[in-house]
């Protein structure tokens, strides 16, 4: 503040000096320029000179009143921001903005002009041109998403000439509302983040085992059953119990879930449109069915009672197709279902299809003798071949996931290949069209980072760079074949979502890669470029204050226990370039921490933060791991029971090698049945704690122990309990994650220690693998 300012001050009213302060702050406007950073990546993209302001004095000409609606949707998101919109016109060729519309363009196709005296935008269509918006939106600064006005700034578009195209025609995502209900609105925000980035097709999977989402007029017991389920939702990021939850017993209350009436159906449908988005219903059948099963019991063909699945079901959750009201409950739904959706698909799910009860239904039995059917693959065949015919009577085409190949693929169904390529590579060579969804490149409910570092959602993994370069069109294809590719879809199933933040966390950034392979042509997709340019991404989505992933730039701290007793450590990005900054001693690493250069030995107990920087700006979280280096390393085990013959095993209790949430790592020690294993130390040695970590898994009946104790002995004959943990409610719970149990003791000073654990067997009632004997596996026995 200057002198005079001060002086000045010290003589004014408070109503004046307020006013004055006002008027400072006004002449402070800040010019703010947005980056050419745009993904999905433009066909051609030439920077220019300069930047375009846009402000409350622009105006902008377009054609139609199509094109009116797509402006003036793109500037209501743009008016919280800056407080105004441009003054809109047709046909105005004085305007600062201009539409131009060109039929020699190809559909979807755009090109973009920005220099300092306007902008021109050419397109053959509506969504060419709703493309160009969200280009120009991504072109102007990411507080363009801010909730509060920006009063203060000055809007730079910088200059820069666009041509533009997609290279499939579909480029989809997918969102699971059976296993968790999202509202209305929050299906039009998915709508909104996919066009965005420019999607064209949301697949909405509305009917599975775990709530029926849509309401049918002739079936109403669908919503008012189908709709809820009792709730054992997780309730934080720690617990993964999908597979692990009590089903819904006789007189328990079914209070979780909800569904769309056909009014929020076709305010949504029209929301999309707007946005050149198609809607893909999808209804799961003959499998994956249990809510609808619940509603109308007379479509199957087990036994009930029947409830809406409360987690995973493999079991009596089939439709009858040996039953005809079996066909005349498909057909009067799906025809409901297809008269509301105004576009060409109707997706029949098909996938993971239980056929045990057809084995020994007599409906289903005589039905294939009738079909002259040879087994229940078959059966199913047949099933979808009707199925087909009733949405193709419809005017529509089917999509079906790729298991609907088993028995013999429908004439004219389109396949989503989602167990890898390979149902994908076979249609497109019998003629078929395919979406290429393989859960390994396009899962976004997988991990997609270190599992001891990511919130304890989803299972196996899709890593950042798997979805950015997995090659859409197979090489085993020929051209012909490969025309059958339609594009590509990123799925969200919810088996472990519960919110929307776990939603936006598990979707971006892997959206992002998703969309780009989809538009982006192959040859010019590279990603170091994409990563450099994702950042842009992840400030707008700060800007919204949306929870997204830094997985791919967060610091992976692996490591390997050394004979010596050491710990060597190494650290590592998914995104290249990146520097590496860390810390041993706990805390929070920065730029002037330690930047990591090659592994380094840990010699002590140490408790590892990393995180990365480019350019000097943090690109990722903080990663920390803990290493205890600990007094049993390098003891002699026997194990007493069960006995291992396994040399490379016998000593993963005392090694240092820490195990992950994955229940194939190699440092976790199998034991079937009852552990009992003694440490002989080399000398006499004082210890007063003893920690184990165990893994529950308990969809692979690996459970957590009823109970460990820890025996101590100066001369390896006489043992001394020195202590125990009883935790049956723990052991008994279901679930994937780690349990560590902590036995603290009196200080004593032993030869040998003798660790036992008690496994749970049988599997209690109500879990999944009831009645079987239940595997331990544990980590690092750790003695201090």
């Amino acid at each position: 503040m200057s002198t005079l300012f001060r002086k000045i001050k010290s003589t004014l009213t408070p109503y004046l000096l307020c006013f004055l302060l006002a008027l400072t702050s006004c002449d402070k406007k800040e010019l703010k320029i947005g980056k050419t950073e745009i993904i999905p990546l433009p066909a051609e993209l030439i920077e220019g000179n300069g930047h375009f302001i846009i402000s409350e004095k622009t105006t902008i000409s377009v054609n139609n009143e199509e094109q009116k609606t797509i402006v003036i949707n793109f500037f209501k998101k743009f008016e919280t921001a800056s407080g105004w919109i441009p003054e809109i016109s047709i046909n105005n060729d004085q305007a600062d903005i201009i539409f131009y519309t060109e039929k020699s363009l190809n559909p979807e196709a755009y090109e973009l002009v920005i220099n300092t005296g306007g902008i021109h935008v050419k397109s053959a269509s509506g969504a060419g041109f709703f493309y160009a918006m969200e280009t120009i939106g991504q072109l102007l600064p990411a507080t363009l998403y801010s909730k509060e006005k920006q009063a203060n700034t000055i809007w730079g578009i910088p200059a820069v000439t666009i041509k533009d195209e997609p290279a499939f025609k579909w480029r989809g995502y997918m969102l699971d509302v059976s296993r968790h209900f999202f509202t209305k609105e929050e299906v039009k925000d998915a709508i909104d983040f996919m066009a965005e980035v420019k999607l064209n097709r949301f697949h909405w999977h509305l009917a599975d085992d775990n709530g029926w989402r849509i309401e049918i007029k002739k079936y109403p017991k669908l919503t008012e059953v189908g709709a809820w389920r009792v709730d054992y939702n997780a309730k934080d990021e720690n617990t993964s119990n999908w597979w692990g939850r009590p089903r819904q017993k006789e007189g328990e209350k079914a209070t979780y879930g909800g569904f769309y009436t056909q009014e929020d159906i076709k305010e949504i449908i029209a929301y999309a449109k707007e946005r050149y988005i198609e809607i893909i219903p999808e209804i799961d059948m003959p499998g994956h069915s249990l809510a609808a099963i619940a509603s109308y019991p007379e479509i199957s063909c087990s036994e009930g009672p029947f409830y809406v699945g409360t987690g995973g079901v493999v079991r009596n959750n089939t439709y009858c197709p040996g039953k005809e009201v079996t066909f005349e409950f498909v057909e009067n739904v799906l025809g409901e279902v297809m008269d509301l959706f105004p576009f060409d698909y109707m997706h029949i799910g098909g996938d993971e299809c239980n056929k045990e009860a057809w084995e020994v239904d007599p409906d289903c039995q005589l039905r294939m003798k009738e079909e002259n059917l040879a087994n229940v693959h078959e059966l199913q065949s047949y099933f979808v071949k009707r199925v087909e015919k009733i949405v193709n009577a419809h005017d529509k085409n089917m999509i079906g996931w790729d298991e609907i190949l088993e028995g013999g693929l429908a004439p004219n169904a389109t396949v989503m290949s989602w167990r890898g390529e390979k149902g994908g590579i076979a249609a497109a060579r019998l003629g078929n069209d395919v979406i290429m969804t393989p859960s390994r490149y396009c899962y976004l409910d997988l991990k997609q980072g270190d599992d001891d570092l990511e919130p304890n959602l989803g299972y196996a993994y899709s890593f950042l760079k798997d979805t950015y370069n997995y090659k859409i069109v197979s090489d085993s294809l020929t051209a012909e074949q490969g025309k059958h590719v339609l594009g590509i879809q990123g799925n969200l199933w919810t088996e472990s979502i519960t919110n929307w933040s776990q939603l936006t966390y598990m979707t971006f950034p892997r959206l992002y890669a998703v969309a780009e392979n989809g538009w982006t042509d192959q040859k010019a997709k590279n990603w170091d470029d994409f990563t450099d340019r994702l950042l842009n991404q992840l400030e707008r989505l700060e800007e919204k204050g949306e929870r997204y992933a830094t997985s791919a730039y967060n610091v992976r701290i692996d490591h390997k226990g050394q004979k010596e007793g050491s710990i060597n450590v190494s650290l590592k990005t998914e995104v290249n370039g990146l520097d590496i900054y860390y810390t041993l001693d706990g805390t929070e690493p920065s730029l002037t921490s330690t930047k990591y250069k090659s592994p380094f030995l840990l010699k002590n107990t140490s408790t590892v933060k990393a995180t990365s920087y480019k350019k000097e700006e943090q690109t990722g979280n903080v990663s920390t791991k803990y290493f205890p280096i600990h007094k049993a390393v390098g003891a002699k085990v026997v194990y007493n029971s069960p006995k291992l013959n396994d040399e490379e095993s016998l000593h993963r209790l005392v090694d240092l090698n820490y195990a992950k949430l994955n229940r194939g790592d190699r440092n976790w020690q199998n034991i079937n049945g009852d552990l009992d294993v003694d440490l002989f130390f080399n000398e006499p040695i004082s210890i007063q704690s003893l920690e184990v970590t165990s893994l529950r898994f308990t969809n692979s009946s690996v459970y957590v122990p009823e109970y460990i104790e820890i025996y101590g002995s100066e001369d390896g004959n006489t043992f001394t309990k020195l202590g125990e943990i009883k935790q049956l409610e723990k052991s008994h719970t279901q679930g994937r994650n780690k349990v560590v149990s902590l036995i603290n003791f009196k200080e004593t000073t032993v030869k040998v220690i003798k660790v036992k654990a008690k496994s749970v067997n049988p599997i209690p009632e109500g879990h999944r693998r009831v009645g079987g004997a239940s595997k331990i596996l544990i980590d690092e026995l750790i003695i201090f």
